[in-house]
């Protein structure tokens, strides 16, 4: 992965919020069907678009890698903006480009029943999800062609199942995505369970991060976001971030941990007094349906057996998610979750209180 220099995130209030989704919103269940704002898809079904090779100038360079024209330079990057951001996180070692005949020069489309990346190449990868903190990945290009196979092989549904989104555990993925006309797009997939995901797609926003643009069809239907399924795909991103099965009863065999807070970079490692009092309030959870109340606090822990173990908490300490399920904890063990919290960010010489 191509790291680039740290330094300081412009990042707006509003472009906070933008960020952090759902961990403000209340626990109610969400409406994912693609028929309420934009149509049914069509079921016109013309033959499968073949990748064919097709030159596009600016983008195939002899090392393989893409060429907008500029290089990366750290020091003028506006992480204000959605492309600035992605970037600002990493990039890939090798750009992925996709050409062919069949693909629109500039943005995500819809052919028949199938949904179509642009002429263009992918410049980053980051992944996050309830119980863990947006990074960047840099997996091996075949790896990241197979995926994007994955997905536009995949027939598009209608909506997501309610059995699905009663146990679902998001995976929210952001390609960036640099099309043939130097444009930059963030392509957007949440992975709900089951192999069903939701793409949507965003340009570039001077004042709001970014701006939601429409996914068009060769009928010359507009889809906010199109929903589809691919087992693959799921399977591929789990493998990517080494998904966790474990809920729960991962929770008895963590030996040490870190908090991430507020984006602190390197975490609080809890003292042994706290990560005792959190595993007595962790055995107390109970698995519950739909969404968390939040997801402020950050665990990466390390168990007995050496591997990793992620959970987040949710600000009011009601709320814990695994990758596997979300729990909730009653009140009033919620609320000493919640001061208990704020001691070990108090007890951390950075005090990020």
């Amino acid at each position: 992965m191509k790291k680039l220099k740290e330094q300081p995130l412009k990042l707006p209030a509003l472009v906070l919020a933008v960020l952090l989704g759902l961990s403000v919103t209340g626990c109610s269940k969400m409406d994912y069907s693609a028929t309420k704002d934009q149509g049914t898809v069509s079921s016109d079904c013309p033959p499968d678009v073949k990748n064919t090779p097709s030159a596009v100038p600016g983008l195939d360079t002899p090392d393989g890698n893409l060429d907008d024209g500029n290089n990366v330079d750290s020091d003028s990057i506006d992480t204000s903006i959605s492309s600035g951001y992605y970037l600002s996180l990493g990039v890939l070692d090798e750009n992925v480009v996709r050409n062919g005949a069949g693909r629109n020069e500039s943005d995500v489309s819809v052919i028949g029943k199938k949904i179509i990346f642009p002429q263009g190449g992918i410049r980053s990868i980051s992944i996050k999800s309830w119980p863990r903190q947006e990074k960047p990945y840099n997996p091996p290009k075949p790896g990241i062609i197979q995926y994007v196979d994955a997905l536009e092989s995949a027939v598009i549904v209608d909506s997501v199942p309610e059995n699905v989104l009663e146990k679902m555990v998001k995976i929210d993925t952001h390609i960036l995505y640099l099309n043939s006309h130097g444009e930059f797009r963030t392509i957007n997939i949440v992975n709900f369970g089951n192999g069903y995901h939701e793409i949507s797609v965003e340009k570039d926003d001077a004042k709001n991060f970014a701006k939601k643009i429409y996914i068009k069809s060769g009928t010359g239907k507009k889809y906010h976001h199109v929903f589809l399924r691919s087992m693959e795909a799921e399977n591929i991103i789990k493998k990517w971030i080494h998904w966790e099965k474990q809920g729960k009863n991962g929770f008895g065999f963590v030996q040490s941990a870190s908090l991430f807070y507020d984006g602190n970079p390197d975490g609080i490692k809890l003292s042994e007094d706290h990560l005792k009092k959190i595993k007595i309030y962790l055995e107390k959870c109970k698995k519950t349906d739909g969404a968390p109340c939040g997801y402020e606090n950050y665990f990466e822990c390390i168990q007995d057996n050496g591997d990793l173990f992620h959970f987040s908490i949710s600000a009011d300490g009601e709320s814990i998610s695994t990758d596997k399920s979300v729990y909730i904890v009653d009140y009033p063990d919620s609320e000493r979750i919640a001061e208990l919290l704020k001691e070990i960010r108090k007890s951390s010489p950075y005090n990020y209180e």
